[in-house]
Protein backbone atom coordinates (compact mmCIF):
# COMPACT_ATOMS: atom_id res chain seq x y z
CA UNK A 1 0.00 0.00 0.00
CA UNK A 2 2.69 1.94 0.53
CA UNK A 3 4.72 1.83 -2.07
CA UNK A 4 1.53 2.20 -4.31
CA UNK A 5 0.67 5.91 -2.53
CA UNK A 6 4.58 6.42 -3.73
CA UNK A 7 3.92 5.74 -7.05
CA UNK A 8 0.92 7.91 -6.99
CA UNK A 9 2.83 10.61 -5.85
CA UNK A 10 5.65 10.39 -8.46
CA UNK A 11 2.51 10.19 -11.35
CA UNK A 12 1.49 13.51 -10.13
CA UNK A 13 4.63 15.37 -9.83
CA UNK A 14 5.24 14.69 -13.21
CA UNK A 15 1.82 15.31 -14.81
CA UNK A 16 2.15 18.69 -12.65
CA UNK A 17 5.69 19.32 -14.15
CA UNK A 18 4.53 18.43 -17.83
CA UNK A 19 1.08 20.54 -18.20
CA UNK A 20 3.08 23.60 -16.52
CA UNK A 21 5.57 23.34 -19.07
CA UNK A 22 3.14 23.16 -21.65
CA UNK A 23 1.16 26.41 -20.28
CA UNK A 24 4.01 28.37 -20.48
CA UNK A 25 5.84 27.26 -23.32
CA UNK A 26 2.31 28.69 -25.03
CA UNK A 27 3.05 31.88 -23.08
CA UNK A 28 6.66 32.08 -23.58
CA UNK A 29 8.10 33.91 -27.24
CA UNK A 30 10.24 31.45 -28.41
CA UNK A 31 13.74 32.22 -28.89
CA UNK A 32 16.82 31.15 -30.90
CA UNK A 33 18.23 27.75 -29.31
CA UNK A 34 21.91 28.26 -27.61
CA UNK A 35 23.55 25.70 -27.17
CA UNK A 36 26.83 25.55 -24.83
CA UNK A 37 30.16 22.76 -24.96
CA UNK A 38 31.84 21.98 -22.12
CA UNK A 39 34.01 19.15 -21.24
CA UNK A 40 37.60 17.98 -20.78
CA UNK A 41 39.58 15.47 -22.25
CA UNK A 42 42.55 13.76 -20.36
CA UNK A 43 45.63 11.06 -20.63
CA UNK A 44 46.62 8.83 -17.75
CA UNK A 45 49.92 6.78 -17.28
CA UNK A 46 50.15 4.32 -14.56
CA UNK A 47 52.18 2.36 -12.20
CA UNK A 48 50.93 0.33 -9.72
CA UNK A 49 52.12 -2.44 -7.55
CA UNK A 50 51.39 -5.01 -4.73
CA UNK A 51 52.12 -8.12 -3.24
CA UNK A 52 48.20 -8.26 -1.09
CA UNK A 53 45.02 -8.93 -2.14
CA UNK A 54 42.66 -5.96 -2.91
CA UNK A 55 39.79 -8.38 -2.13
CA UNK A 56 39.15 -11.52 -0.16
CA UNK A 57 39.71 -14.89 -2.28
CA UNK A 58 38.54 -17.29 0.33
CA UNK A 59 34.78 -18.36 1.36
CA UNK A 60 33.16 -16.26 4.28
CA UNK A 61 30.55 -19.24 5.40
CA UNK A 62 31.31 -21.95 8.12
CA UNK A 63 33.66 -24.87 6.99
CA UNK A 64 34.94 -27.95 7.73
CA UNK A 65 39.08 -27.56 8.86
CA UNK A 66 40.10 -30.67 8.00
CA UNK A 67 38.33 -30.80 4.81
CA UNK A 68 39.60 -27.95 3.64
CA UNK A 69 43.33 -28.69 4.25
CA UNK A 70 42.87 -31.67 2.42
CA UNK A 71 41.49 -30.41 -1.16
CA UNK A 72 44.28 -27.16 -0.08
CA UNK A 73 47.05 -29.73 0.39
CA UNK A 74 46.15 -31.63 -2.96
CA UNK A 75 45.75 -28.42 -5.18
CA UNK A 76 49.54 -27.42 -3.60
CA UNK A 77 51.01 -30.84 -4.17
CA UNK A 78 49.20 -30.81 -7.69
CA UNK A 79 50.50 -27.26 -9.00
CA UNK A 80 54.30 -28.41 -7.74
CA UNK A 81 53.88 -31.25 -10.03
CA UNK A 82 52.54 -29.55 -13.16
CA UNK A 83 55.50 -27.16 -12.47
CA UNK A 84 57.89 -29.85 -11.95
CA UNK A 85 56.70 -31.27 -15.57
CA UNK A 86 56.74 -28.15 -17.56
CA UNK A 87 60.40 -27.19 -16.04
CA UNK A 88 61.69 -30.92 -17.13
CA UNK A 89 59.86 -30.57 -20.87
CA UNK A 90 61.50 -27.10 -20.97
CA UNK A 91 57.90 -25.59 -21.57
CA UNK A 92 56.69 -22.14 -19.74
CA UNK A 93 56.25 -22.02 -16.20
CA UNK A 94 52.54 -22.67 -14.89
CA UNK A 95 52.71 -20.15 -11.91
CA UNK A 96 53.35 -16.50 -11.51
CA UNK A 97 54.30 -14.68 -8.42
CA UNK A 98 51.97 -13.14 -5.95
CA UNK A 99 52.36 -10.06 -6.49
CA UNK A 100 52.11 -7.71 -9.43
CA UNK A 101 54.04 -4.33 -11.00
CA UNK A 102 52.28 -3.21 -13.56
CA UNK A 103 52.64 0.10 -16.04
CA UNK A 104 49.71 1.41 -18.73
CA UNK A 105 47.87 4.14 -20.58
CA UNK A 106 44.61 5.33 -21.00
CA UNK A 107 42.68 8.40 -22.17
CA UNK A 108 39.07 9.39 -22.08
CA UNK A 109 37.14 12.64 -22.80
CA UNK A 110 33.90 13.79 -21.10
CA UNK A 111 31.66 16.26 -23.58
CA UNK A 112 28.78 18.28 -22.00
CA UNK A 113 26.21 19.93 -24.06
CA UNK A 114 23.92 22.35 -22.43
CA UNK A 115 20.60 23.59 -25.20
CA UNK A 116 18.65 26.98 -24.18
CA UNK A 117 15.26 27.73 -26.26
CA UNK A 118 13.77 29.88 -23.41
CA UNK A 119 14.45 31.01 -19.43
CA UNK A 120 12.03 28.64 -18.80
CA UNK A 121 13.57 25.62 -20.42
CA UNK A 122 17.03 24.30 -20.88
CA UNK A 123 18.30 20.62 -21.69
CA UNK A 124 21.65 19.11 -21.27
CA UNK A 125 23.07 15.72 -21.80
CA UNK A 126 26.70 14.41 -20.82
CA UNK A 127 28.68 11.79 -22.53
CA UNK A 128 31.80 9.92 -21.96
CA UNK A 129 33.79 7.97 -24.12
CA UNK A 130 36.94 5.83 -22.79
CA UNK A 131 38.50 5.23 -20.54
CA UNK A 132 40.44 3.31 -23.50
CA UNK A 133 43.38 1.70 -22.53
CA UNK A 134 46.35 1.92 -24.86
CA UNK A 135 46.43 -1.68 -26.23
CA UNK A 136 42.97 -2.62 -24.99
CA UNK A 137 42.59 -4.92 -21.62
CA UNK A 138 44.16 -8.10 -21.20
CA UNK A 139 44.46 -10.83 -23.57
CA UNK A 140 42.27 -12.85 -21.28
CA UNK A 141 39.39 -10.53 -20.76
CA UNK A 142 36.27 -11.31 -22.96
CA UNK A 143 34.41 -7.95 -21.95
CA UNK A 144 33.67 -6.33 -25.54
CA UNK A 145 31.00 -3.57 -23.64
CA UNK A 146 31.53 -0.33 -21.38
CA UNK A 147 34.14 2.18 -20.63
CA UNK A 148 37.88 1.07 -20.83
CA UNK A 149 37.22 -0.71 -24.22
CA UNK A 150 38.23 -0.08 -27.87
CA UNK A 151 41.97 0.37 -27.29
CA UNK A 152 43.40 -2.86 -29.13
CA UNK A 153 44.65 -2.26 -32.37
CA UNK A 154 43.85 -4.51 -35.48
CA UNK A 155 40.71 -5.35 -34.01
CA UNK A 156 37.19 -3.42 -34.61
CA UNK A 157 36.26 -1.32 -31.44
CA UNK A 158 34.03 -2.14 -28.74
CA UNK A 159 31.36 0.06 -27.70
CA UNK A 160 33.21 2.54 -25.69
CA UNK A 161 30.86 5.83 -24.91
CA UNK A 162 28.23 5.68 -21.98
CA UNK A 163 25.79 8.71 -21.09
CA UNK A 164 26.46 9.96 -17.90
CA UNK A 165 23.77 13.06 -18.57
CA UNK A 166 20.50 13.42 -19.87
CA UNK A 167 18.06 15.92 -17.98
CA UNK A 168 14.93 18.62 -19.10
CA UNK A 169 15.66 21.27 -16.40
CA UNK A 170 12.21 23.62 -16.45
CA UNK A 171 13.03 26.92 -14.14
CA UNK A 172 10.79 29.72 -12.81
CA UNK A 173 13.16 32.25 -11.76
CA UNK A 174 11.10 34.75 -10.24
CA UNK A 175 9.91 32.24 -7.94
CA UNK A 176 13.74 30.81 -7.26
CA UNK A 177 12.25 27.20 -8.34
CA UNK A 178 13.70 24.54 -10.61
CA UNK A 179 12.76 21.28 -11.77
CA UNK A 180 15.49 18.68 -13.32
CA UNK A 181 13.79 15.87 -14.74
CA UNK A 182 15.64 12.28 -16.38
CA UNK A 183 19.50 11.54 -15.80
CA UNK A 184 21.45 13.53 -13.57
CA UNK A 185 23.69 13.33 -10.34
CA UNK A 186 22.47 13.37 -6.95
CA UNK A 187 24.58 14.24 -4.19
CA UNK A 188 24.38 14.52 -0.47
CA UNK A 189 26.86 16.66 2.21
CA UNK A 190 30.24 15.84 0.57
CA UNK A 191 28.97 12.67 -0.91
CA UNK A 192 28.92 10.54 2.44
CA UNK A 193 25.10 9.06 1.81
CA UNK A 194 24.88 9.85 -2.26
CA UNK A 195 26.98 10.63 -4.80
CA UNK A 196 26.05 9.13 -7.71
CA UNK A 197 23.82 9.67 -11.41
CA UNK A 198 20.74 8.34 -11.49
CA UNK A 199 17.23 9.08 -13.33
CA UNK A 200 14.59 10.75 -11.75
CA UNK A 201 13.40 14.10 -10.38
CA UNK A 202 15.01 16.72 -8.12
CA UNK A 203 13.07 20.05 -7.46
CA UNK A 204 14.73 23.04 -5.81
CA UNK A 205 13.11 25.95 -3.87
CA UNK A 206 14.97 29.21 -2.94
CA UNK A 207 13.52 31.48 -0.45
CA UNK A 208 16.31 33.99 -0.44
CA UNK A 209 14.62 36.47 2.00
CA UNK A 210 15.90 33.34 5.06
CA UNK A 211 19.02 32.73 2.94
CA UNK A 212 17.72 28.82 3.12
CA UNK A 213 17.17 26.33 -0.15
CA UNK A 214 14.77 23.22 -0.10
CA UNK A 215 15.17 20.47 -2.00
CA UNK A 216 13.58 17.25 -2.36
CA UNK A 217 12.42 14.12 -5.05
CA UNK A 218 13.17 10.53 -5.82
CA UNK A 219 15.37 8.61 -8.56
CA UNK A 220 15.00 5.28 -9.46
CA UNK A 221 18.53 2.94 -8.64
CA UNK A 222 17.18 -0.20 -10.28
CA UNK A 223 14.02 -1.32 -12.02
CA UNK A 224 12.50 -4.86 -12.01
CA UNK A 225 8.73 -3.95 -13.31
CA UNK A 226 9.85 -5.15 -16.88
CA UNK A 227 10.79 -9.01 -15.53
CA UNK A 228 8.20 -11.93 -17.41
CA UNK A 229 10.38 -14.49 -15.85
CA UNK A 230 7.78 -17.58 -17.69
CA UNK A 231 8.60 -15.49 -21.08
CA UNK A 232 4.36 -15.27 -21.73
CA UNK A 233 4.67 -11.64 -22.79
CA UNK A 234 3.27 -9.86 -19.51
CA UNK A 235 5.37 -8.71 -16.79
CA UNK A 236 4.98 -10.82 -14.02
CA UNK A 237 6.12 -7.91 -11.38
CA UNK A 238 4.64 -4.45 -10.52
CA UNK A 239 5.96 -1.72 -8.31
CA UNK A 240 9.37 -3.85 -8.04
CA UNK A 241 12.79 -1.71 -8.06
CA UNK A 242 15.10 0.49 -5.67
CA UNK A 243 13.22 3.69 -5.15
CA UNK A 244 15.29 6.23 -2.91
CA UNK A 245 13.75 9.22 -1.70
CA UNK A 246 15.06 12.86 -0.40
CA UNK A 247 14.48 16.17 0.64
CA UNK A 248 17.70 18.63 1.75
CA UNK A 249 17.21 22.19 3.59
CA UNK A 250 20.41 24.49 2.91
CA UNK A 251 20.56 27.66 5.31
CA UNK A 252 22.94 29.88 5.71
CA UNK A 253 21.69 32.42 8.63
CA UNK A 254 25.34 33.35 9.46
CA UNK A 255 28.00 34.65 6.96
CA UNK A 256 30.72 32.08 8.41
CA UNK A 257 28.47 29.55 8.78
CA UNK A 258 26.49 26.67 6.62
CA UNK A 259 24.36 23.96 7.90
CA UNK A 260 22.58 21.54 5.74
CA UNK A 261 19.44 18.76 7.24
CA UNK A 262 18.36 15.60 4.69
CA UNK A 263 16.72 12.74 4.93
CA UNK A 264 17.06 10.06 2.05
CA UNK A 265 14.73 6.67 2.26
CA UNK A 266 14.97 4.06 0.36
CA UNK A 267 12.55 1.64 -0.62
CA UNK A 268 13.97 -1.62 -2.13
CA UNK A 269 12.22 -4.74 -2.42
CA UNK A 270 14.35 -6.23 -4.92
CA UNK A 271 15.90 -9.53 -4.06
CA UNK A 272 18.50 -9.79 -6.34
CA UNK A 273 21.37 -12.49 -5.98
CA UNK A 274 25.24 -11.62 -5.95
CA UNK A 275 27.57 -13.79 -6.15
CA UNK A 276 31.17 -12.98 -5.56
CA UNK A 277 34.49 -15.21 -6.63
CA UNK A 278 37.89 -15.73 -5.37
CA UNK A 279 40.64 -18.18 -6.19
CA UNK A 280 39.13 -20.62 -3.37
CA UNK A 281 35.73 -20.56 -4.74
CA UNK A 282 32.59 -18.54 -4.26
CA UNK A 283 33.42 -15.76 -1.52
CA UNK A 284 29.99 -14.64 -0.90
CA UNK A 285 26.37 -14.71 -2.11
CA UNK A 286 24.00 -11.64 -1.14
CA UNK A 287 20.65 -10.97 -1.54
CA UNK A 288 18.38 -8.43 0.66
CA UNK A 289 15.55 -5.88 0.44
CA UNK A 290 15.22 -3.22 2.60
CA UNK A 291 14.00 -0.08 4.02
CA UNK A 292 16.23 2.74 5.44
CA UNK A 293 16.98 5.83 6.57
CA UNK A 294 19.28 8.17 6.64
CA UNK A 295 19.10 11.35 8.50
CA UNK A 296 21.97 14.04 8.01
CA UNK A 297 23.11 17.26 9.83
CA UNK A 298 26.53 18.79 7.85
CA UNK A 299 28.27 21.96 9.46
CA UNK A 300 30.70 24.48 8.26
CA UNK A 301 32.18 26.96 10.53
CA UNK A 302 34.59 29.23 8.66
CA UNK A 303 36.25 31.59 11.41
CA UNK A 304 39.58 33.98 9.95
CA UNK A 305 41.96 31.23 9.09
CA UNK A 306 39.95 28.02 10.36
CA UNK A 307 37.57 25.55 8.78
CA UNK A 308 35.84 23.64 11.09
CA UNK A 309 33.57 20.32 9.70
CA UNK A 310 31.38 18.54 11.79
CA UNK A 311 28.81 16.00 10.02
CA UNK A 312 26.70 13.32 11.73
CA UNK A 313 24.71 11.14 10.32
CA UNK A 314 21.91 8.44 11.51
CA UNK A 315 21.02 5.46 9.83
CA UNK A 316 17.86 3.06 10.79
CA UNK A 317 15.70 0.49 9.63
CA UNK A 318 14.83 -2.59 8.59
CA UNK A 319 16.80 -5.22 5.84
CA UNK A 320 15.78 -8.66 5.25
CA UNK A 321 18.97 -10.42 3.56
CA UNK A 322 19.86 -14.20 2.63
CA UNK A 323 20.73 -16.51 5.78
CA UNK A 324 20.33 -20.18 4.18
CA UNK A 325 20.50 -23.24 6.29
CA UNK A 326 23.79 -25.17 6.02
CA UNK A 327 25.31 -28.23 6.68
CA UNK A 328 28.29 -28.68 9.07
CA UNK A 329 30.19 -27.85 5.89
CA UNK A 330 28.84 -24.80 5.42
CA UNK A 331 26.71 -26.04 2.22
CA UNK A 332 23.77 -25.00 1.61
CA UNK A 333 20.21 -26.77 2.43
CA UNK A 334 17.91 -24.47 2.21
CA UNK A 335 17.36 -20.68 1.47
CA UNK A 336 16.03 -18.34 3.99
CA UNK A 337 15.70 -14.74 4.51
CA UNK A 338 16.32 -13.22 8.37
CA UNK A 339 15.06 -9.80 9.22
CA UNK A 340 16.96 -7.96 11.04
CA UNK A 341 16.92 -3.89 12.73
CA UNK A 342 19.86 -1.58 11.72
CA UNK A 343 20.89 1.19 13.96
CA UNK A 344 24.39 2.69 12.86
CA UNK A 345 25.91 5.90 12.71
CA UNK A 346 28.69 7.64 10.57
CA UNK A 347 30.18 10.45 11.78
CA UNK A 348 32.56 13.12 9.56
CA UNK A 349 34.87 16.09 10.77
CA UNK A 350 37.49 17.98 9.52
CA UNK A 351 39.38 20.81 10.85
CA UNK A 352 41.56 23.25 7.99
CA UNK A 353 43.91 25.52 8.66
CA UNK A 354 45.30 28.36 6.64
CA UNK A 355 48.77 29.75 7.80
CA UNK A 356 49.35 31.98 5.03
CA UNK A 357 48.94 32.34 1.56
CA UNK A 358 51.35 29.45 0.61
CA UNK A 359 50.66 26.78 3.49
CA UNK A 360 47.76 25.09 4.65
CA UNK A 361 47.07 21.98 7.00
CA UNK A 362 43.99 19.39 7.10
CA UNK A 363 43.36 17.13 9.84
CA UNK A 364 40.30 14.77 9.15
CA UNK A 365 38.58 11.47 10.57
CA UNK A 366 35.48 9.70 8.99
CA UNK A 367 33.76 6.45 10.20
CA UNK A 368 31.14 4.79 10.46
CA UNK A 369 29.96 1.97 13.42
CA UNK A 370 29.61 -1.97 13.46
CA UNK A 371 32.32 -4.25 12.63
CA UNK A 372 33.71 -5.08 9.36
CA UNK A 373 33.35 -8.01 7.62
CA UNK A 374 31.28 -11.18 8.18
CA UNK A 375 30.00 -12.91 11.23
CA UNK A 376 30.53 -16.59 12.07
CA UNK A 377 27.56 -17.70 9.79
CA UNK A 378 28.72 -15.74 6.94
CA UNK A 379 26.26 -13.33 7.39
CA UNK A 380 27.71 -9.60 7.19
CA UNK A 381 28.53 -7.63 10.31
CA UNK A 382 26.65 -4.52 9.65
CA UNK A 383 23.35 -6.26 10.01
CA UNK A 384 24.06 -6.26 13.10
CA UNK A 385 24.71 -4.29 16.16
CA UNK A 386 24.79 -1.19 15.61
CA UNK A 387 26.04 -1.69 12.05
CA UNK A 388 26.15 0.96 9.63
CA UNK A 389 24.73 0.17 5.78
CA UNK A 390 25.46 2.35 3.18
CA UNK A 391 23.92 3.43 0.36
CA UNK A 392 25.63 5.30 -2.51
CA UNK A 393 28.36 6.84 -1.38
CA UNK A 394 31.14 8.72 -3.55
CA UNK A 395 34.47 10.46 -1.81
CA UNK A 396 38.03 9.76 -1.03
CA UNK A 397 39.78 10.15 2.09
CA UNK A 398 43.16 8.86 1.03
CA UNK A 399 44.97 7.51 -2.26
CA UNK A 400 44.59 4.20 -1.26
CA UNK A 401 42.83 3.13 1.91
CA UNK A 402 39.46 4.89 0.63
CA UNK A 403 39.42 6.03 -2.92
CA UNK A 404 36.82 6.07 -6.01
CA UNK A 405 39.37 7.89 -8.33
CA UNK A 406 41.39 5.53 -10.08
CA UNK A 407 44.29 3.47 -9.47
CA UNK A 408 44.17 0.87 -6.56
CA UNK A 409 41.88 1.33 -3.48
CA UNK A 410 41.15 -0.69 -0.46
CA UNK A 411 37.58 0.60 0.12
CA UNK A 412 35.45 2.93 -1.45
CA UNK A 413 32.73 4.62 0.34
CA UNK A 414 30.51 2.09 -0.15
CA UNK A 415 32.22 -0.25 1.52
CA UNK A 416 33.46 1.83 4.97
CA UNK A 417 30.60 -0.19 7.19
CA UNK A 418 32.81 -0.87 10.22
CA UNK A 419 35.68 0.97 9.56
CA UNK A 420 37.31 4.70 10.35
CA UNK A 421 40.15 6.43 9.00
CA UNK A 422 42.32 9.82 10.29
CA UNK A 423 44.98 11.81 9.05
CA UNK A 424 46.70 14.89 8.16
CA UNK A 425 47.60 16.73 5.12
CA UNK A 426 49.77 19.75 3.96
CA UNK A 427 49.24 21.96 1.16
CA UNK A 428 52.06 23.68 0.11
CA UNK A 429 52.30 26.01 -3.12
CA UNK A 430 56.23 25.90 -4.44
CA UNK A 431 55.11 28.47 -6.68
CA UNK A 432 52.13 30.41 -8.63
CA UNK A 433 51.17 27.62 -10.53
CA UNK A 434 52.90 24.35 -8.74
CA UNK A 435 51.02 22.92 -5.92
CA UNK A 436 52.55 20.14 -3.43
CA UNK A 437 50.25 18.08 -1.32
CA UNK A 438 51.63 15.40 1.47
CA UNK A 439 49.74 13.38 3.81
CA UNK A 440 49.53 10.96 6.20
CA UNK A 441 46.76 8.48 7.35
CA UNK A 442 45.75 5.71 9.25
CA UNK A 443 42.91 3.20 8.92
CA UNK A 444 40.82 0.90 11.38
CA UNK A 445 38.15 -0.90 11.84
CA UNK A 446 35.84 0.27 14.63
CA UNK A 447 35.79 -3.21 16.15
CA UNK A 448 38.04 -6.28 15.07
CA UNK A 449 37.26 -8.58 12.37
CA UNK A 450 36.19 -11.49 13.63
CA UNK A 451 38.73 -14.83 12.27
CA UNK A 452 36.10 -17.85 13.12
CA UNK A 453 35.26 -18.86 8.99
CA UNK A 454 39.59 -17.40 8.36
CA UNK A 455 40.50 -20.39 5.94
CA UNK A 456 44.85 -18.74 6.34
CA UNK A 457 45.15 -15.80 9.00
CA UNK A 458 43.60 -17.42 11.76
CA UNK A 459 44.33 -18.92 15.50
CA UNK A 460 45.31 -22.64 14.36
CA UNK A 461 47.97 -20.73 12.44
CA UNK A 462 48.77 -18.43 15.18
CA UNK A 463 47.49 -15.15 14.10
CA UNK A 464 45.70 -12.69 15.56
CA UNK A 465 42.88 -10.19 14.92
CA UNK A 466 43.42 -6.21 15.30
CA UNK A 467 41.54 -3.08 14.59
CA UNK A 468 44.60 -1.92 13.04
CA UNK A 469 44.10 -2.02 9.30
CA UNK A 470 47.20 0.17 8.26
CA UNK A 471 48.94 3.42 6.93
CA UNK A 472 49.20 5.19 4.28
CA UNK A 473 51.67 7.65 2.71
CA UNK A 474 50.29 10.62 0.34
CA UNK A 475 52.24 12.59 -2.07
CA UNK A 476 51.04 14.24 -5.19
CA UNK A 477 52.27 17.50 -7.45
CA UNK A 478 49.69 19.84 -9.25
CA UNK A 479 50.74 22.20 -12.04
CA UNK A 480 48.42 24.38 -13.68
CA UNK A 481 50.46 24.76 -16.38
CA UNK A 482 47.49 26.98 -18.32
CA UNK A 483 44.29 28.23 -17.11
CA UNK A 484 42.23 25.23 -18.74
CA UNK A 485 44.79 22.90 -18.63
CA UNK A 486 46.89 21.03 -15.76
CA UNK A 487 49.14 18.04 -14.94
CA UNK A 488 48.94 15.73 -11.97
CA UNK A 489 51.30 13.69 -10.13
CA UNK A 490 49.86 11.65 -8.00
CA UNK A 491 51.10 8.77 -5.09
CA UNK A 492 50.55 6.82 -2.56
CA UNK A 493 52.02 4.02 -0.44
CA UNK A 494 49.98 1.63 1.84
CA UNK A 495 51.54 -0.64 4.63
CA UNK A 496 49.14 -3.48 5.57
CA UNK A 497 47.71 -3.76 9.28
CA UNK A 498 46.71 -7.46 10.88
CA UNK A 499 43.29 -6.00 10.87
CA UNK A 500 43.58 -5.98 7.40
CA UNK A 501 44.85 -9.60 6.79
CA UNK A 502 42.63 -10.77 9.19
CA UNK A 503 39.35 -8.90 6.70
CA UNK A 504 41.11 -10.22 3.63
CA UNK A 505 42.08 -13.68 5.11
CA UNK A 506 45.85 -13.67 3.37
CA UNK A 507 48.97 -13.94 5.73
CA UNK A 508 51.57 -12.89 3.27
CA UNK A 509 52.22 -9.96 1.84
CA UNK A 510 52.19 -5.32 3.08
CA UNK A 511 52.53 -3.41 0.22
CA UNK A 512 50.36 -1.30 -1.78
CA UNK A 513 51.49 1.79 -3.75
CA UNK A 514 50.83 3.75 -6.88
CA UNK A 515 52.05 6.25 -9.05
CA UNK A 516 50.13 8.12 -12.04
CA UNK A 517 50.58 11.10 -13.88
CA UNK A 518 47.29 12.83 -15.48
CA UNK A 519 47.52 15.39 -18.11
CA UNK A 520 43.42 17.44 -18.15
CA UNK A 521 42.34 20.02 -20.72
CA UNK A 522 39.64 21.63 -20.10
CA UNK A 523 37.63 23.14 -22.75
Amino acid sequence: MLRLSFSKIRFCILSIFFFAGVSLSAQEVEEKTKIDFQGNYRVRAFNLGRDIYTTRQTPVTPYNRQTFLNQYNQQVAQSFQDELTAREKGLPTTTSPQKEDQTYYDTRMTLNMNFSTSKYFEALVGVQIGDIIFGGRGVTQSSTVGPGQGGQATFSSAVNIQTNFLYLNFKLPEKGFSARVGLQLFTSAQGRVVFIPGTGVNLTKDIRDWNTTLEGGWFVAQQNNFTDLDQNAYSDKNYQGSNIYFYKIKTSFFNNAKHELYTFYLDDNLRDLQTVTGVYGTVSQTSDSSDLFWHGLFNEFNFSDFTLVVHGIYNHGRVKSLNPYRDASGNVVQDKYDLYNIKGGFFDTQLSYRYNESLSFTMMGSGSTGRPGYEKDGTKSNLHGNGYRTLLPGYSLSNIANDFTGGYALFSGKDMSGLYEYGLYSDIVLSGPLVLTVGYYRLYGTKSPLMDNNRFYNADNFYQTSAYFGQEYNLNLRYSAFRDMQILLRSGYFIAGNGLKAFLDTTHGTVLHELFVTAEHRF
